[in-house]
This record gives C-alpha cells, structure tokens and sequence, in this order.
C-alpha cells in the first residue's frame, strides 16, 4: 500500500484562510517529482491549528490533486480519543487511504491507555491507522509489548518510529517483525541489518527538495552507500538549518524562498523564523543548487498569478 517517500504537507495561508491554489500545486509538484504518498494535517501541515473543517478540506484538495496516484494519508491524531475518531471517520469520507495517529501528548496516558485509544480508533473507524510514536513530542512512548498487542489488531498495519531508541536492534523493530510495516521517520534514518528495509519514510524536507530525497531514498533502498551519502550531504545542511527553529517555521521560510507566491507566515503560536536562523536556511536553500541532484527547476511551485 505505501512505498517510497511520504511528504507532510506544507499549509500555505492566505491571511486567515487556507490558500488552496497554492496547496494543490505544491501536490502537483511533489507527484511530479515521484513521491509515493502525501500526508495532510499533523504537526508539518499546523494540524493543531487548523479547524476541523480546514483539516477535512485540505484531505479533499490533496485527494482531488492526487487523482488516484498516490495514496493520501490524513494525519488525525489529538490526546482526545473521541476526537481522534471524529477526524478519523472525517478523513475517511473525504477519501482519505489511511490515518496516521499520534500516541495523546499532553495527557501522558500509560501503556493500558494507549492501547485502548488506538484499540477503539481502530475498531469505531475501520480505517487503515498508522501509529506515530513521538515522545520527543508527546511525552509518551508505545512500549514493545503493547505494539505487539497493536499489531494483532486488523486495522493497524504501520508503524512510524520517531523515538531516539530506533537504532538497529532496538525492541520496538523487533516488535514490529512481522506484524506491523516499518515506515522510516526520515529518508537518511538508518536501516537495522537484521531486519528489511523500512517500506517507506517520511520526509519533511521532501517539500524543499522533493527529487533529491527520492533519489536518495531510492539509493539506499538500492544499497548504494556512497551514492547516498552524497545525496545526503545538503540535506544535512538544510536540516541543521531547520533545527534552529521548531517546525514547520523553517520548512515554510525554505518554501517561500523558492517560491514568493508560498506565504511563509505559520500560525500562532508559532511565529517566523528569528533573523539568524533565516540567514542559516537561506544558506541551505541555496546549497542544494551544489547537490549532484537538486529540485531547484525554473518552474514554480506555484501558480503565478
């Protein structure tokens, strides 16, 4: 069902609203390069701050560009389960192929409750769910044995890993063997040699340089260490520039240097990137023109006006 490289969507905004025009050609451009999926809302699309019905709209736009081609995975997840099915079921109708849900942050429930949030998401909503562990963000983490129990279950079948514990022979990609798909937390992640490649990765900085991570993703997969290692050269660079910011700020000051029509500004509570840190991402965006394979083409990322 998914392979290949999985962008979080940017959501460009138009003042108070969500500039369409601009989301469905950034789809365009994305498909145009060979990603395999697009993901909607979530903490790179400003999920949080989007209205319930701004999320189930930019599912539909991504659905619409989309056309079929790729699959369009909506990111539904809150640390309120009722929630977290309303925008699940939400998702679905708008023509969502799966949901990425995120482990409830803030409230910290232990591992009976995490298990009982994703047991009843996935049993009310009949919807593909991916798990998203991300304790860097939520303060919770998905132990081994309860995504074991999590895998029994039909509806789940991906797990993405963002924990710092994802090394080669950590107990969570045991646990995932044969029971859940591995879907890599970025396109430079390292692989465990044990156990298969991941099927696919998420890769945020995909919306700056979308061709270059899939080539490089492409490489790895492929077993070509010094090709990927070249290839991964300026993303490195770009993503030392982002981390001076907390996302998707930087992503979206990056956006709009590529393309002014891409209004940078987030939503409160995040706000601009601080002039330092523009200056390092201005440096970033402008190495990948020296990468061996780069997406910085004369066309636009958006349509002019």
């Amino acid at each position: 069902m998914l392979n290949g490289v999985l962008v979080p969507l940017l959501t460009p905004f138009l003042g108070a609203t969500v500039d369409e025009n601009v989301y469905a050609h950034q789809v365009e451009r994305l498909l145009a390069a060979g990603v395999g999926g697009l993901i909607t809302g979530g903490i790179i699309g400003e999920g949080p701050t989007l209205s319930a019905a701004e999320n189930t709209r930019l599912v539909q736009i991504a659905v619409e560009a989309a056309a079929g081609r790729v699959p369009v995975i909506a990111a539904t997840g809150s640390n309120s389960t009722a929630a977290t099915i309303t925008a699940t079921h939400a998702a679905r109708m708008a023509g969502a192929s799966a949901a990425l849900v995120v482990t409830p942050y803030y409230n910290r429930p232990g591992q009976a409750g995490l298990f009982a949030h994703f047991e009843a998401v996935a049993r009310t909503t009949q919807m593909p769910l991916i798990l998203h562990n991300v304790p860097g963000r939520t303060h919770v983490a998905l132990a081994p044995p309860t995504l074991e129990r999590l895998g029994a279950l039909p509806a789940i079948f991906a797990l993405v890993d963002e924990s710092e514990e994802t090394g080669p022979h950590t107990a969570r990609a045991e646990a995932c063997a044969g029971r859940l798909w591995r879907i890599a937390p970025d396109c430079r992640s390292p692989f465990a040699p044990h156990l298969r490649p991941p099927r696919a990765c998420l890769s945020a900085m995909a919306n700056i340089a979308p061709r270059l991570c899939v080539a490089l993703w492409r490489q790895r997969l492929a077993g070509h260490g010094a090709r990927a290692m070249e290839l991964a050269a300026p993303l490195d660079i770009l993503q030392h520039a982002l981390d001076l910011e907390t996302e998707p700020a930087g992503l979206k000051y990056a956006a709009s240097r590529l393309d002014p029509a891409f209004n940078p500004s987030p939503r409160l509570p995040l706000t601009a990137p601080a002039p330092a840190s523009a200056a390092a991402l201005r440096v970033a965006v402008a190495a990948l023109a020296c990468a061996p394979l780069h997406d910085l083409s004369p066309t636009p990322m958006s349509p002019t006006p």
